[in-house]
């Protein structure tokens, strides 16, 4: 299975005679659903932002709670690593003749956005994160991301 969607247009399109689309059933819903979210990168992200939260004690911030000038500067890095490394790993995961920029575009907002909905470090030490705004953001957007096919290049 292709990591990136595969559009109809690429099966009866331009695309349907390159090889390494040409036997690949076109994405439904389901399937766009699934592979906009940045698995790799939310998994990467989590391990290494909750040793993060971890060694800081991030999780039992308060309020009047003193985070260290460190602290801020590596959940930034973690962050920032998510962002850059997602659309260069999609761009890596093509296929030849696949459509990547939609995917990489999409994916990487829903990295952000997962990153936020899993209490991500970077959003704990701002006092961005909610609680309510985290059981909405990530879900509601993957759900309408999957109504998005990309066009074939």
């Amino acid at each position: 299975m292709a990591r990136l969607v595969v559009p109809q247009s690429a099966i009866t399109g331009r695309l349907a005679s390159a090889k390494s689309l040409k036997n690949l059933p076109p994405d439904d819903y389901r399937d766009r659903l699934v592979k906009y979210i940045p698995a790799e990168s939310v998994a990467l992200y989590v391990a290494v932002d909750k040793m993060v939260n971890s060694h800081y004690g991030l999780s039992a911030l308060t309020t009047d709670s003193v985070i260290s000038t460190q602290a801020v500067i590596v959940s930034w890095v973690i962050l920032a690593l998510g962002i850059i490394g997602t659309p260069i790993y999609l761009r890596q995961r093509k296929l030849p003749g696949q459509p990547w920029v939609l995917n990489a575009s999409i994916s990487t907002i829903a990295f952000v956005l997962w990153a936020y909905t899993l209490s991500g470090s970077v959003f704990l030490v701002h006092g961005w994160y909610s609680v309510f705004a985290a059981g909405l953001l990530a879900p509601i957007f993957t759900f309408v991301a999957g109504f998005f096919e990309p066009r074939p290049e």
